[in-house]
C-alpha cells in the first residue's frame, strides 16, 4: 500500500469501537493507550478533511481522563501530565482550555517531586536514578511540557535550575553528577554495570536534559548557570561519540580511566544510539550558536544513516524503529538544511511503509510509542507536510 493508504489505515484502527478494550492498559498512559491515539487521531484530521477523526480522537481523551489513575501526578508519559500533553497537542483555538487548567496544577505537582527527586540524589551523590532526571518518566519530559504550557512560571524555572545542577561539578566529585546507578534499564545492581553507567539514550540519559534545556534556551526561557550547563553537557557528548555512533551507555569504571569502548553496542533509534544524541547536541549547537556541535550532530546523523546495516531497530514505531529514525533525520534535514539528510527521507518513508504495511497485515500494536500510531504520524509528517510548527513530536523532546 501508499503512505496514504496505510495512515488512513492506522486511523481507521485507532477510530474502530473496541480498539482499547483491554483494561491491562492504562488509558491515560501516552505510549501505550488510549491518550495517544486521541493526539494521533486528532494531528492526522488536521491534515487533510475532517471524517470523524476529531470526533473519535476526543472521544478517546474524555475515556482517558475518566480513567482509573489519570488524574495522579507521575511522568510526562503517564497520568495528569500525558492527558495535558494531549489536550494541548490537539487543541484549537479556544479549545480544552478548561480542561488544561484542571490539569496544569497537576502537571506542576509532578515536576515539583521530580524536582525534589533530583536534587536529594544529587546531594546523596549515590548516582541517579533514570526516572528522576529523564525524559520519559523524570524531569527532563515533565519540564518540556511545562516550556509548552507556562514557559514564564515558577514551577519550570525551579525544575531547570534543578536540571541545571546535574553539570555543575560537586566538590571532591571524580564523576560526571548524573551517573546512573544500576545498568541501563534497571533499577537495581546489576552485575554488568557493578560500578554504575552514563545512560547516553535520549529517552532515559543525559541527552535529555540537555535537549531541554537547549529547547528553553530556543524559547527564550533562561535560568541562572544554563549556558554553562549546556555548555558542559555537550561538549561531553560530543567526546564520547565512536567513529560515526554513539554508544547506548557507558561504563562507570571507563569514564574514569578515560577511555572509550572500541566497538560499544548501539543503534540508530529515538531512544537510544546516534540520532537521538545527535539531535541533542544539534539543539545545544542552535542555543549556544555552536556551528562545530551542529556540524558534528549533522555528520554523525549522517554516517550512521549510510549503515543500515547497524540500524539494529525494531519494527516502524517512534521508540527503536524506524518511524524515530524518519522523524529525527526529516527534523534534522529541515533545521540544518543538510541536502545529504534531506536525500535519504525518500528512502526512509519507503521503509516505515513497507513495515507498517507488514504490521496492518498482522496484529499491529497501537501504542503511540512503539505501535503503529506513532509511526503513521512519522509518515504523514514526513510525506503530507503543512505549513506551522511541529507540535505533536514534543513528547520526543525533539524542540
Amino acid at each position: 500500500m501508499s503512505a496514504p493508504d496505510v495512515i488512513r489505515g492506522v486511523a481507521e484502527l485507532l477510530g474502530a469501537p473496541g480498539a482499547f478494550d483491554d483494561e491491562r492498559t492504562p488509558a491515560h498512559a501516552l505510549g501505550t493507550g488510549r491518550v495517544g491515539a486521541a493526539l494521533t487521531l486528532a494531528v492526522l484530521a488536521d491534515g487533510g478533511p475532517d471524517t470523524g477523526l476529531r470526533r473519535a480522537a476526543h472521544g478517546h481523551l474524555v475515556a482517558a481522563v475518566k480513567s482509573p489513575g489519570a488524574m495522579r501526578p507521575g511522568g510526562l508519559y503517564f497520568g495528569v501530565a500525558s492527558l495535558a500533553l494531549a489536550a494541548h497537542t490537539m487543541a484549537r483555538p479556544g479549545e480544552y482550555r478548561s480542561l488544561l487548567d484542571g490539569l496544569t496544577p497537576g502537571v506542576r505537582e509532578a515536576a515539583a517531586v521530580r524536582t525534589a527527586a533530583l536534587r536529594a540524589e544529587l546531594a546523596a551523590g549515590a548516582g541517579l536514578d533514570a526516572p528522576t532526571f529523564d525524559a520519559v518518566a523524570g524531569a527532563a519530559g515533565l519540564g518540556r511540557l511545562l516550556l509548552a504550557l507556562e514557559p514564564d512560571g515558577p514551577a519550570l524555572a525551579d525544575l531547570l535550575a534543578a536540571v541545571v545542577e546535574l553539570a555543575v561539578p560537586g566538590d571532591g566529585d571524580r564523576l560526571p553528577r548524573w551517573w546512573t546507578a544500576g545498568g541501563p534499564g534497571t533499577l537495581g545492581d546489576d552485575p554488568e554495570y557493578a560500578g554504575g553507567h552514563f545512560n547516553l539514550g535520549l529517552a532515559h540519559g543525559i541527552p535529555g536534559p540537555l535537549a531541554l534545556l537547549a529547547a528553553a534556551r530556543l524559547h527564550g526561557v533562561r535560568v541562572p548557570g544554563q549556558d554553562e550547563a549546556v555548555a558542559a553537557l555537550a561538549e561531553w557528548l560530543a567526546g564520547r561519540r565512536v567513529g560515526h555512533h554513539w554508544p547506548m551507555a557507558l561504563h562507570v569504571e571507563d569514564e574514569e580511566a578515560g577511555r572509550l569502548p572500541a566497538d560499544p553496542p548501539t543503534r540508530a533509534a529515538w531512544c537510544y544510539g546516534t540520532p537521538g544524541v545527535a539531535r541533542a547536541l544539534f539543539l545545544a549547537g542552535a542555543a549556544l550558536a555552536r556551528a562545530d556541535w551542529q556540524h558534528d550532530a549533522v555528520a554523525a546523523l549522517a554516517g550512521t544513516l549510510g549503515e543500515p546495516a547497524d540500524w539494529n531497530l525494531e519494527g516502524p514505531g517512534l521508540c527503536h524503529g524506524t518511524g524515530g529514525l524518519l522523524r529525527i533525520t526529516q527534523r534534522m534535514a529541515e533545521d540544518s538544511g543538510s541536502a545529504e539528510l534531506a536525500a535519504h527521507l525518500p528512502g526512509l518513508a519507503a521503509t516505515v511503509t513497507r513495515e507498517l504495511d507488514a504490521a496492518l497485515g498482522a496484529d499491529p500494536a497501537l501504542g503511540l510509542l512503539e505501535g503503529a500510531p506513532g509511526a503513521a504520524l512519522a509518515l504523514h509528517a514526513c510525506t503530507a507536510p503543512h505549513p506551522g510548527p511541529p507540535a505533536w513530536d514534543t513528547f520526543l523532546l525533539l524542540g
